[in-house]
């Protein structure tokens, strides 16, 4: 039946329904218009739709992928004559790609059904350059012979999967051995003891969200989510909370995450406070943040620059700054490295957050290889679009200690290190850094 002759018989219904007076008739022929009106309109639609020209373009068949395509051309040839270009293009060497290839290629694999599928490799080659390179998906779709659509689907379903597969191997478990680790490293590099990372946000740049009126607009005048991370002092990631809206500050973004209501309700395993020298106080151990974080038993941040501060302070200041730029320098290594940081991300919010933590992943996975050191259990992992919490966590297990009881044990704390950091632990240079405020 055509859209004419279902149009004669919509007409012919019409006009016996007028002349029903029964209303339980009226409803029956009612519905069977309407079915048939909607037939119709299908059938328009149907008529008027323009036809597909190509299944698959020309270009992005599987013979001109397998003749012009850089999976197939370009990166075998680097990699055989060019190791050096082969890292520039990937940002990790040919080593370090088959281990890779080898964790993420079980679920990167397509079954063969009508066409032969796109092949592992290739979407973690297709992955690995759209963050290299930062070029839009449409550079990577030409140049890797995809289509637009399928270059999408495939840097989000890989990133996820490198998410997947790497969150528990490049990030540390929590237990207090693994902490005293990280404080000894920080002690040995940075001259600061007790210290059990560095913590900072990096807004990471958006395309305007849709209908996301202010949402993610922060106060650099763009739009972005918030990667908050800790890192140890090697400039390795150990904290990571990804997703959070980029109108908040990043005090807001660490007291409304779960990292920070853990460190809040006091569920980590930390060490026990130990004495920092065979004199000296006995300290806790402790983030180091910048102003923008609150001051805490757990976090010490610097003193206000906004009154006179005498040596003692501008002291504690730098070592506090010189520990804590290992976090500025670990988002530095992660931006210079993975280009896709250095501008707006031209993608949904959801796979925006895959991007970030495979990134976050690929950062530890890359400098772990690097320095053949190897890799630990997992630490500490993000949370999903869903599962983002809008409160902090552990505020129900805080026991009361009387007002502003908590705020100046951790005022003394900040003394003792400042006391410390000018008796027993000063290091030869610090003074004059410190009063020449070369920090």
């Amino acid at each position: 039946m055509d859209a004419e002759t279902l149009l004669i018989s919509i007409s012919v219904l019409w006009i016996k329904w007028r002349k029903i007076r029964q209303p339980s008739q009226q409803r029956i022929m009612r519905r069977k218009l309407l079915k048939l009106l909607t037939m119709h309109e299908f059938m328009e639609a149907e008529e008027h739709q323009r036809p597909r020209r190509f299944w698959v373009r020309p270009i992005f068949e599987l013979e001109s992928r397998l003749r012009q395509g850089a999976s197939n051309n370009l990166v075998r040839e680097m990699l055989l004559h060019d190791h050096e270009k082969y890292i520039t293009y990937f940002r990790m060497t040919p080593e370090c790609f088959e281990k890779l290839l080898a964790l993420t290629g079980p679920n990167l694999t397509k079954k063969t059904v009508v066409r032969t599928p796109i092949s592992a490799r290739t979407r973690l080659e297709i992955v690995l350059r759209y963050l290299a390179s930062g070029d839009s998906m449409v550079s990577i779709s030409f140049a890797f012979r995809i289509g637009n659509n399928t270059a999408s689907k495939i840097i989000a379903e890989g990133c996820e999967e490198i998410w997947r597969c790497l969150k528990d191997t490049v990030f540390l478990v929590d237990n207090a051995e693994n902490w005293t680790s990280v404080a000894e490293d920080f002690e040995a590099k940075w001259n600061f003891p007790n210290c059990i990372g560095a913590i900072d946000g990096k807004h990471v740049t958006l395309q305007a969200p849709a209908n996301s009126g202010s949402t993610f607009y922060n106060y650099k005048g763009s739009h972005s989510i918030v990667l908050l991370a800790c890192s140890d002092a090697h400039y390795r990631f150990t904290l990571v909370d990804i997703g959070a809206e980029g109108r908040q500050s990043d005090g807001g973004v660490f007291r409304n995450s779960e990292m920070g209501g853990t460190f809040e309700g006091d569920r980590f395993q930390l060490p026990s406070s130990r004495a920092v020298s065979s004199d000296g106080p006995i300290l806790p151990y402790v983030l180091v943040a910048d102003e923008a974080f609150p001051l805490t038993e757990y976090m010490m941040r610097p003193y206000p620059r906004s009154r006179a501060l005498d040596r003692r302070k501008k002291v504690f200041n730098y070592r506090l700054s010189r520990a804590r730029r290992v976090v500025e320098s670990a988002f530095g290594i992660l931006a210079a490295k993975w280009r896709i940081f250095r501008k707006p991300i031209e993608a949904s919010v959801p796979t925006a957050k895959k991007i970030v933590q495979a990134a976050c992943c690929l950062h530890n996975y890359i400098l772990s290889y690097e320095a053949e050191t190897p890799l630990r259990p997992r630490f500490y992992s993000t949370l999903s679009t869903d599962e983002r919490c809008a409160t902090s966590l552990g505020l129900s297990d805080i026991q009361y200690l009387g007002p502003h009881t908590r705020s100046r044990h951790a005022t003394q704390i900040r003394e003792d290190y400042a006391t410390f950091f000018e008796g027993a632990g000063a290091v030869p240079w610090q003074w004059e850094r410190a009063m020449q405020n070369d920090f």
